[in-house]
Order: structure tokens, then C-alpha cells, then sequence
């Protein structure tokens, strides 16, 4: 577990700067620190965040880290509320470990717009320096339930990092790419899909079978180790 936690602090002290939703991060530990609005600074007491982790019962076979963020940048209805969240599952049970999430909350924006596709990239490519990834999935948590075209298989509807190259010519020609690291961030567009707009959808739908066909859409048992 301690090398869980230090692999996660090193993720998190790189993240910081990369968009307007993490300017420093803030474990809140009680509700009392929660009302004074203060918490442990992880970067600054790494092994006291370590500590408080041990105390919640979790161990090296498996276990959860999970903190949030602060930022003057995003307006917030409450001081107390936080900007962003990042968290992480890891240790020796199978199935369960190295699934990473990454949150910003916007509290005055639509929900579905929170960092912008520049902020994402930044973010994508700390992670990718971090740790090589199998996929990094970004985008709307309605579109994999309601309008995926292979329910088995991975695909937010906004866009993903694959860990190989991907030749453009052979998606949609709307479809964005990007070289980041040994792979190739590829997006329907350059705002998070719309679920309730059928035209972004429909686009969605077209770069997911694209990808499909390109046979480097993972399917969601591939991701859990199983069937290997």
C-alpha cells in the first residue's frame, strides 16, 4: 500500500497546474474539518496522509485512495465545496486494482462542460508520464448506458487514449487526434458529447465503430484482466 500511495501523491503533485480545477489538494478527513473548510495539504504531509490511510482499515491486498481539490479559479456556492476529485484502487486482488478517476466539478457551467479539450490533454499526458495506461476513457457517464453501439466494449462517447498510434484517415473526418506519449487521444469533438443532442451522438456512434473496426476498442473484460 505505501507504494500505492506514493505512486498516487507523484500523480497528483503533477496534476497540479495542469487545468483550473487543481490548484492544491485538500483531504478532508472529519466533518469538523469539513466545516472549517481546511484539511491535510497530502503533497506537503505525505506520510501523515499515508497514516490516516492505514487507520481506515485498508491493506495491501486492496485498497482506495481518494482525495479532492481546491481552486480560486472555480467559482463555488459554498467554500467548503471542492473543485476537483482524483482517486485510485490498487493492491494484489485481481480484477480490482489500477483503476484511476479524475473529476473537476463546475458549479456555475452546464455539468457537461467542466475542463476544456486542452485542459484534458494536459491532464492525459501527466498520466500517460505517470504510468502507461491500457485506456483513458473521458466523457459522459449516460452515453456507455443509453447509446453505445457495443455495450461490451469501452467507449465514453467524448473521446479516449489508446496506447498505439492511430492513423486519421481511418476515422470519421470530423474526428480529432492526438499524438501524446507511445499512443493517440482521439475525440468526436472538442466539447464533452451531449447526450440529449442525437447529432453529436450519432457522431459518437460513427467513431465508435470506426475504432471498433480498427480493432483497438477494448472491451471492458480486457480492462478487468479477464479472459487472458
Amino acid at each position: 500500500m505505501r507504494e500505492g500511495v506514493a505512486g498516487f501523491l507523484d500523480l497528483a503533485s503533477r496534476l497540479i497546474g495542469t487545468n483550473r480545477f487543481v490548484e492544491q489538494w485538500r483531504h478532508v478527513r472529519t466533518p469538523a474539518e469539513q466545516e472549517a473548510n481546511t484539511g491535510l495539504d497530502i503533497i506537503a504531509q505525505p506520510e501523515e496522509f499515508y497514516r490516516f490511510l492505514r487507520s481506515t482499515g485498508d491493506d495491501d491486498t486492496f485498497f482506495t485512495i481518494e482525495t479532492t481539490a481546491e481552486s480560486a479559479a472555480i467559482p463555488k456556492p459554498d467554500p467548503r465545496y471542492y473543485t476537483a476529485s482524483l482517486g485510485y484502487s490498487g493492491g494484489t486482488t485481481r480484477f480490482m486494482n489500477n483503476q484511476l478517476s479524475f473529476l473537476g466539478r463546475n458549479y456555475v457551467d452546464p455539468p457537461e462542460h467542466t475542463l476544456t479539450l486542452q485542459e484534458w490533454i494536459n491532464v492525459i499526458t501527466q498520466i500517460v508520464a505517470w504510468r502507461k495506461p491500457l485506456f483513458v476513457a473521458v466523457g459522459s457517464r449516460n452515453y456507455p448506458i443509453y447509446d453505445a453501439v457495443f455495450d461490451h466494449r469501452a467507449w465514453p462517447g467524448w473521446m479516449a487514449w489508446f496506447p498505439t498510434r492511430i492513423d486519421p484517415q481511418s476515422l470519421p473526418g470530423y474526428a480529432l487526434t492526438f499524438n501524446i506519449g507511445p499512443g493517440t487521444l482521439v475525440a468526436t469533438q472538442e466539447t464533452n458529447v451531449i447526450t440529449t443532442d442525437s447529432a453529436q451522438v450519432e457522431r459518437a456512434k460513427e467513431v465508435e465503430i470506426a475504432l471498433a473496426q480498427m480493432g483497438v476498442l477494448p472491451t471492458r473484460d480486457e480492462l478487468l484482466g479477464r479472459g487472458l
